[in-house]
C-alpha cells in the first residue's frame, strides 16, 4: 500500500541502523555496490599527545595493557566493558591523544550514520539548493551525506557503482527519467531508499515530488488572462522526464479547462532542457508566421528557465516585443530568471526542502522498513515578474 501526501513530515524517533545490503539478480545486471571487501584498518588516525607521531590501536593497547579487542570495545561497545578496564583505558586514550579510523568504527560495527546521495550530476542550481536541504536535515537528525553521481561516461554507458554498502545506512537517489533502469538496481541493493523527483512509490519505493500541477496550472491561469487559448504553448524538456510529462498533462488538462478544448498541433512540444532548444523552438515558430505573426499575442510556458531563455532570444533577434507580443513563464525560478531582461516570471521550486523532506523520509525507512509507501508532493508557486505582464500592470 502507498499514500501520497503533500509536504507532511513524518515525525522522527531515535536514529537506528539499516541491515546490511544484500545484493538480488535481476535480468539487467544489478548495481554494483563497492566497498564490500574493504580490510578492516588496524591503527588510528592522529597525532599522539606530546608525541608527534601517529597513535595507533595497538600502541593504546600496549600502553593500557590490553588486547587491541578491549580497546575496540572501549571505543565502539562501552557498556561491554568491566567499568575499571574502561576508566583505565579512556585515561590512556586521552593521555596518547588517540583518535579511532572512522573507517574501522563503521566496518566493525556496521552502524556508520551515513546516507549516500546518488546524483545524475553536481552541477545546476537544482543539484545546489537540494544538496544544501539534504545536508543540513542529515546533519540536523546526526547523519552524514557521503555523494556520488550516477551520470553517463563518455563511452555512453551509465556507471554501475554508486556508494559502499558497508559504509551506508540508506539511500538517496535522483531519478528524472520515469523508465530509468536505475530504479530496479537500487531495489536490487535491499538499502533503505528515497527516490528525488520522480515518483516510484508504486515500486515500492517511497518518492518525493514537486506539484508541477499546481504551478503549471497557475502559469496557464496567469497567461490566460492576456493571450487567446489558441496562442498558448508549452515547450518541454525530454520525452521521458517525468516532470516535462507531468507539467505536458497539466498544461493539457488547465487549457482544456479554461477553454473547452484540448491542445491541438504543436501547442505541445518536447525536446530537451536547453537554451538552444528554446531558440530552435522559437525560430521554427517565427518562421512558420505563429510567433510575431499577426494572430496577436502569444503565450508560452516552458518546462524550465533555459528553454525560456532561448525562446526569449529568438524573440529579440526577431526584433518581437515581450511581453507585448510574447508572454513567457519559465520553470525553477533560478539565477538565469532575474539576470534575463525583462525579468522572466517563473515557477518557484521548494529545492532545500525537498532535500530535507527526502532526508526525512529516509531516517523514516531506516527505523521502519515495514511502514507503508510514502510519495510526498512539494508545493511550486508561479513568480510573476515582467516578461509576462505589461510593466505598469
Amino acid at each position: 500500500m502507498k499514500k501520497h501526501t503533500h509536504a507532511a513530515t513524518p515525525p522522527t524517533t531515535p536514529l537506528t541502523s539499516a541491515t546490511p545490503a544484500t545484493n538480488v539478480g535481476s535480468g539487467e545486471q544489478p548495481l554494483a555496490i563497492e566497498g564490500a571487501a574493504l580490510p578492516l584498518p588496524s591503527g588510528g588516525g592522529n597525532s599522539g599527545g606530546g608525541g608527534g607521531g601517529s597513535v595507533s590501536i595497538r600502541d593504546v593497547a600496549a600502553a593500557a595493557n590490553v588486547s587491541i579487542a578491549t580497546v575496540s570495545r572501549v571505543v565502539n561497545k562501552p557498556t561491554t566493558v568491566a567499568p575499571g578496564t574502561l576508566a583505565k583505558v579512556r585515561k590512556v586514550i586521552a593521555q596518547m591523544g588517540y583518535v579511532p579510523n572512522p573507517l574501522a568504527q563503521v566496518l566493525s560495527s556496521r552502524e556508520s550514520h551515513v546516507i549516500g546521495l546518488a546524483l545524475p550530476r553536481f552541477h545546476g542550481e537544482f543539484m545546489t539548493w537540494l544538496l544544501h536541504g539534504a545536508d543540513e536535515e542529515a546533519a540536523r537528525l546526526g547523519y552524514h551525506l557521503m555523494m556520488t553521481t550516477i551520470a553517463t561516461s563518455d563511452d555512453g554507458h551509465a556507471r554501475r557503482h554508486i556508494v559502499g554498502s558497508n559504509l551506508i545506512d540508506a539511500l538517496l537517489v535522483v531519478i528524472t527519467e520515469t523508465e530509468d533502469h536505475l530504479a530496479q538496481d537500487v531495489l536490487s541493493t535491499g538499502l533503505p531508499t528515497v527516490v528525488i523527483d520522480t515518483d516510484l512509490s508504486g515500486k515500492g519505493l517511497d518518492s518525493v515530488i514537486l506539484d508541477n500541477d499546481r504551478g503549471t496550472r497557475e502559469a496557464v491561469e496567469h497567461l490566460l488572462r492576456w493571450v487567446e487559448p489558441s496562442n498558448l504553448y508549452f515547450v518541454g524538456g525530454p520525452k521521458g522526464n517525468f516532470d516535462t510529462i507531468e507539467r505536458a498533462r497539466a498544461f493539457s488538462a488547465a487549457l482544456l479547462g479554461a477553454s473547452g478544448g484540448a491542445p491541438i498541433g504543436d501547442q505541445v512540444t518536447l525536446g530537451d532542457y536547453s537554451i538552444a532548444w528554446g531558440k530552435e523552438w522559437g525560430i521554427r515558430m517565427i518562421g512558420k508566421k505563429k510567433l510575431g505573426g499577426s494572430n496577436g499575442c502569444v503565450g508560452v510556458l516552458a518546462a524550465n528557465d533555459k528553454i525560456a531563455v532561448g525562446i526569449m532570444q529568438a524573440a529579440e533577434d526577431a526584433g518581437i516585443k515581450i511581453p507585448e507580443q510574447l508572454r513567457i513563464v519559465g520553470f525553477n525560478d533560478s539565477q538565469l530568471s532575474r539576470i534575463v531582461r525583462p525579468n522572466m516570471s517563473t515557477v518557484s521550486l521548494p529545492m532545500k526542502d525537498m532535500g530535507a523532506m527526502a532526508v526525512r523520509l529516509l531516517v523514516r525507512r531506516i527505523e521502519d522498513r515495514t511502514g507503508e509507501t510514502i510519495c510526498t508532493r512539494l508545493a511550486t508557486r508561479l513568480v510573476v515578474r515582467e516578461s509576462s505582464t505589461a510593466r505598469n500592470f
